[in-house]
This record gives structure tokens, sequence and C-alpha cells, in this order.
């Protein structure tokens, strides 16, 4: 599932990275996102030979901080790069097409981000940042935060439900194109959790969307997996993740 980042990625002319191969057959890519992002699809092929994929990441020229793979692979590469770790886990990907979301979890108030709801959403993203990767607030540039903020808002890809500088719940939409929607981001403040708002935004967002979406989460997330559940996705897979600290 994760190649569906690379597919949309690719289409997007945003080439950074190699393939890998075995006896000239490829069977894998390493894709550099401009997020900080590596995604590593491969197939059981290349578990044998994980330590050399690792050497190969470790010796590229792009520069990441999270990556997303089979668990074999990233494990070859948590070992070999020799860093601190914030997040080192297994992910559970849900999937759903529009016709899979049930019809009373679909409202019509969700909308796109709007300005006035800037400091919203960074304290969304702080808390969520906080809390899924162990990335403490005041190890987050604030320069950084408010641009991506602002870049989301100016594109339309982040998605809220509450009033213009009092939103409840946003997510985001982190890729987009013929690979399908990924999903990420998805935060509802305290003061309104239990009411079913951030099944709502997700079962929403998949039904207007028109296409399939997906999107991956802790596989020790129970309260998370079950709102996607509610929403109508279902497990697909599972991957490995790696944030470097």
């Amino acid at each position: 599932m994760h190649g569906v980042y690379v597919l949309n990625a690719l289409a997007a002319d945003q080439v950074d990275g190699v393939v890998l191969s075995l006896d000239e057959v490829a069977c894998g890519v390493a894709w550099f996102g401009p997020r900080g992002n590596l995604v590593l699809v491969s197939d059981e092929r290349l578990d044998e030979y994980a330590a050399a994929v690792a050497e190969q990441v470790a010796r590229s020229r792009w520069s990441w901080r999270i990556a997303l793979g089979r668990p074999v692979v990233v494990d070859a590469i948590k070992t070999r790069v020799g860093r601190p770790t914030l997040a080192h886990r297994e992910q559970i990907y849900y999937v759903a097409a529009p016709d899979d979301v049930p019809g009373d979890v679909v409202r019509d108030d969700v909308r796109c981000a709007v300005a006035e709801d800037r400091e919203r959403l960074a304290r969304a993203t702080l808390a969520l940042n906080a809390s899924d990767l162990n990335i403490a607030p005041e190890r987050v540039d604030r320069r950084w935060l408010y641009r991506m903020i602002e870049e989301r808002t100016k594109d339309r890809s982040t998605r809220v439900l509450g009033p213009p500088g009092e939103l409840w719940c946003k997510l985001d939409h982190g890729s987009s194109g013929p690979g399908g929607l990924v999903l990420e981001g998805v935060y509802s403040f305290p003061e309104v959790r239990g009411r079913g708002l951030a099944t709502a935004l997700v079962g929403s967002c998949i039904h207007a969307s028109g296409r399939e979406a997906s999107l991956h989460v802790a596989a020790d997330n129970a309260p998370a997996r079950r709102c996607y559940e509610q929403a109508g996705m279902r497990e697909v897979g599972s991957c490995r993740l790696l944030l470097l600290g």
C-alpha cells in the first residue's frame, strides 16, 4: 500500500530515488519525498539483502527522517544509520472506496481549512506529533510549522469540521494522484472526542473524493483503528515505520 505514495509522486514528477534490482530485474524502489519521508517499496526477494539496501540508503544523497517499508528492510536501515529513534513500530494500512462508507457518517459541513484556522491547526499538529511520534512541541520549528499549514490551506489539502477559527477536528490529503488518495494527520481536540466527529470527517472525505482512499495507523492505536473501521475502512496490510530523532 505504501506504493501509492510513490505512484502519485512519480506522476507529479517527484523522482528522487533509486530502483533496487537483483540480477538486473527490478524488485523495489527507494523514494525520497520532499517532506523528509523515505518510502521503500519491495517484495520478499529483497529481505535477504536488507543490509545491502540499508547501505544504499545510507549512502544516498537525499535526506530523510521517517521511513516506511517492509519490516526486515526498515529494521536493517535502523541498525545501519545508528541514530536515536523517536518511533519504530508496526503500522496497519486501511483502505476504502466511496461506496464502503456508511451513509449515516457522511456530513455536508466538511470544509477546507481557511486562514482563521491557523492557530488551531498548529495546536492540533503539535499535539498529534507529541502523542503519535514522540516529538516534543519545543522541538518543532514554528516557522516550518506555519509554512506547512499555510501551504496546505492554500492548496486546499486540509479538511476540517467546525467553525472557522474554532475547528473540532482535521485531516490532511497527504498524497493524491493516479494511485488514489492517502489521508493523514487525523486529529480531534480532546473536548469533542467521543462524538464520532473523526469518523464523520474521514468517511465524508472518502465519500467526496470519488475514489479509493487509504491511510496507515500505529498497530496499537485501538481508538483510531476503531474510528477508521466505523468510517467503512478495512485492514489490508502492514509495514514498519521508523522515525529518526
